[in-house]
Formats: structure tokens, sequence, C-alpha cells
């Protein structure tokens, strides 16, 4: 490289230092990975297989991906960083971006329903062990699409083109128990009936399961089925007139007096309400009386309602339980942000729905590995900002007398924490 301007402290720039990794925290998630045994589950996964003698194995591949999704390196032509890079190449044999490309085109539908299965079974389980009493969250999302893609259609609620994956998440542990990606003309709450039923197999239901969805899921069908497997439910009722006017009439009854209840002090109330001619069932309320930009007093007040078949807590312990259901949707957001599931490229669905349940179960891996190794505040942390601290520490790659050594910075100031963390990885079984 040419001589630095005179004027900086440098006289030269190059990147010849050897065997040199900016990746050193890295022996934390992928020795963790290797305490899994990962590969013998990935082995299950079947493919539309037809090489002779392949050098990689699908497994392998698979493999690969989620290392790179893990470490945050997303891009397929990031391959070349476990090829290169002195420290990853220990854990993994990597092979060309080519040869992952390739390996797209042979998934097929049966590849993501086995993959989903592992996903599911790998999360219930260590929900079932260390979950007391498991919250469901249900949601939607989106992911958006470039071109034209298998499935993709405009999404009016997002005014974007793209896909519509439906996420069942576990509040507590924040696993996702199973991630299915759905066509971008899919409703919001399409499919849950038929999710709820590929997970409750896997997952120990001693009547200590709670339920949360959004207005979208307000379906009679949905109720009844929960209902069927004694899970207690909190949907968010749609605005419906109706409804809003049976909260007045109710309000009214009851001697509630109006503008009296502000947002920061609302009322809270329940009823018996039928929906759809399906039964009455218990109805919880918050209202409140809203002054506008101008100081004017609404003549209506905001209402929002919950159907809920709890018949134990009061209706502001119900409220206050539905509404701690927005910080689920953080984990929809970290699952696109910080691993990269909010866009997908590949024109089959199949194709992207592999690599969706990739990116959620590189997701699951490091939230089970968050409360299995890490400790206090760490373990609220999301993923870029544990790269951030834990990951991307430069580190020089040794060979000598048969040793692989590795020699981190001394200005590293999170060294004790760091080995605290790497004792605990390698004394698992």
């Amino acid at each position: 490289m040419n001589m630095l301007n005179s004027n900086t402290r440098f006289d030269k720039v190059d990147f010849n230092g050897g065997n040199l990794s900016s990746d050193g925290g890295a022996i934390l998630l992928m020795k963790y990975l290797e305490k899994m045994n990962i590969m013998n589950v990935l082995r299950e996964i079947p493919f539309n297989d037809k090489r002779y003698l392949p050098l990689y194995s699908n497994a392998m591949i698979v493999y690969q991906c989620l290392c790179r999704t893990l470490l945050g390196y997303h891009n397929q032509a990031d391959q070349k960083v476990l090829i290169d890079d002195p420290l990853l190449c220990q854990f993994v044999s990597a092979c060309s971006q080519p040869t992952v490309s390739r390996f797209f085109d042979r998934v097929s539908f049966k590849s993501c329903a086995s993959f989903r299965e592992i996903v599911t079974k790998m999360a219930c389980d260590h929900v079932n062990h260390n979950i007391e009493d498991p919250i469901l969250d249900a949601d939607s999302t989106m992911v958006t699409t470039n071109g034209n893609q298998e499935g993709a259609a405009y999404i009016h609620h997002y005014s974007d083109v793209g896909l519509h994956p439906l996420i069942l998440t576990e509040f507590t542990s924040k696993l996702i128990l199973s991630p299915v990606l759905r066509t971008g003309s899919a409703y919001s709450a399409n499919g849950i009936i038929d999710l709820l039923k590929s997970v409750m197999p896997y997952l120990e239901n001693k009547g200590n399961i709670r339920f949360r969805a959004e207005s979208a899921f307000y379906d009679t069908k949905l109720l009844k089925y929960l209902e069927e497997i004694d899970i207690t439910y909190y949907t968010r009722a749609k605005g419906y007139k109706k409804l809003h006017t049976s909260a007045e009439a109710d309000m009214y009854e009851k001697g509630v007096k109006p503008f009296e209840y502000t947002q920061d002090h609302p009322y809270y109330g329940e009823m018996r309400y039928s929906i759809a001619k399906s039964g009455d069932r218990r109805i919880v309320y918050k209202a409140y009386w809203v002054v506008d930009k101008h100081n004017q007093q609404e003549l209506l007040p905001v209402i929002h309602a919950v159907v809920t078949n709890d018949i134990i807590h009061d209706p502001k312990e119900v409220m206050d339980f539905y509404e701690e259901r927005g910080a689920s949707e953080n984990f929809n957001k970290e699952l696109k942000n910080d691993f990269d599931a909010g866009v997908l490229s590949h024109e089959s669905f199949d194709a992207n729905d592999f690599e969706f349940l990739l990116k959620s179960f590189a997701y699951n891996i490091y939230h089970i590995f968050q409360s299995e190794i890490l400790e206090k505040d760490d373990r609220k942390m999301m993923m870029n900002t544990y790269r951030l601290r834990y990951q991307k520490i430069a580190v020089k790659v040794i060979h000598h007398a048969r040793q692989f050594c590795l020699s981190f910075s001394t200005a590293y100031k999170h060294k004790d924490t760091f080995l605290r963390y790497w004792n605990r990885v390698s004394l698992l079984s």
C-alpha cells in the first residue's frame, strides 16, 4: 500500500499480519454447536439429491449456513470467510459459494417439513425442561422479496410485496416453537390451528399453558380448539360496533360516570358476550376518554377488549397480561434484523421456506445458548449486541509444537466474563 500522508502517525498499512481473525469470540458458539451434536440432527432431513459421490453432504452444507447465520455473515458470498478465516476454518471444512447456491435446488417440501419438525422438537424440549408455565404468542409478520418469486404478493397491511410468515413463540424463553412461511396473500390467522396441532404433541400441557394473539386471531374455531385442549387464551377482540355498544351499555348499567376515566387511569370492566352465535364468553375491556390536541373532550370512550376463558384473574390483571405480548414482537424484529430473516431471495417457495427455517433455527440456538451459558444482563441482549461484545474480538491463531493456541488482545475488557463462558461451554457433556 502507498505511504500515507506524512501528518499521520503511521508510515505504512498492509494486510500481512499473519494468522489473525476478527471473530475470536466465535469459539463460544462454534464449540457450543459441537457440544449439541447438531450435525446428527441435520442428517435426518431428506433432499432431492441425485449427486454421485458428493464431496459435501447436504447436512454439512446446512451446518455451514447455520454457522454463517449465527456469526452474522448472511450473504452466500460470505462463505469465503469460513474458508479463509484461520480460526473459523478449524471448525468448518467449508465449501464454495456456488456449492451452497446449488444446494437450495435440492430442497423440497419434505425437506421443509422435516426441518420444521426439528425446530419445533428442540424448542419444545427446552420449554418442557425449563419453563414452568409456558406463554404462547401467535403473530404474523412480513418478509420482503425481490423480483418474481413464487408465492409473493402485495400485502396491504404492510404496503409492500412479500411473503407472510406465521410464527408461534414462547414468551419466557423467547424461542420460536414453529415458523411457517406462507404466501403473501395469506390472511394473518390462516393456518394457526394446524400450526398448534403440529406443536402440541411435543409440548407438555398440564393445563398451565396460556395463549395470546392479536385481533386477527379473533375466531370462534380457534377459541373452541383452545378450549378443547385446555389452554387459557387471551385474544384481542375486533372493534365491532356491536361490541363497543355493549361495553358502553355495561358501563352505564354499572354507574360508570362519563369522562371520569383517562388514558392514565382507565376503567377496567367485564361482561358476557356472544361471538358469532357460538355461546357467551368472557369479555374483559379497558375504557377511557381522550382529550384531543385542541383540548376538546371526545364524546365516545376508547375501548380495548380481550376475549378470554380465564375466570381467575380480575379485568386489570387480564388486560395487563395481554398487553405484555407487545414485547414478543421484538422477537420477530430480532429474527428479521439480527438473523437477516426479513429478506428472502430464492425464486422457489420451498427454498425460501427452508432458509426461513434455517434462520429461525439459528435464532433458537442463540437463545438456548443464552439461557444455558450467559449470565445476568447478558441473558437479555439481542444477537447483534452479543456479536459486538463477545464475538468480534481480534485474535492471533498460533500453531506450534502440535498445539493450537489463540492469543487475544490484553486490552479486551470482558476477558473475565468471556473465560467463564468458555469454561461453561467446555464443561458441557
